[in-house]
């Protein structure tokens, strides 16, 4: 694993870079996930590996897919892919929620 990498930005004062994308000069956007918000995230995962039909688990991974989404280039496309169900059952991500 890399070492945080650390980076000087020049801020307003009392302002603060928050969890969502980013977009640094002509590079590739891509999301910033704030320590806090971290801690959150690795809480809901943790909760959805030890049980997958926790339904307000699988509504958080699906809010934070669709923030991840929001890096995409193609907006429309973007768009479009979050519409498609995760699965057939309503709350749920992983695959085996899926009748035959």
């Amino acid at each position: 694993m890399d070492e945080i990498r650390k980076l000087k930005v020049d801020l307003p004062s009392n302002d603060r870079i928050e969890t969502g994308p980013i977009q640094f000069n002509d590079d590739w956007p891509g999301f910033f996930i704030r320590g806090d918000n971290v801690f959150a995230l690795i809480q809901t995962i943790g909760r959805y590996l030890m049980n997958h039909n926790d339904v307000w688990a699988g509504a958080e991974l699906r809010a934070w897919a669709q923030e991840l989404g929001m890096c995409h280039i193609n907006q429309a496309m973007a768009k479009e892919m979050q519409s498609e169900p995760i699965s057939r059952k309503e709350g749920t991500l992983h695959s085996s929620d899926r009748s035959s």
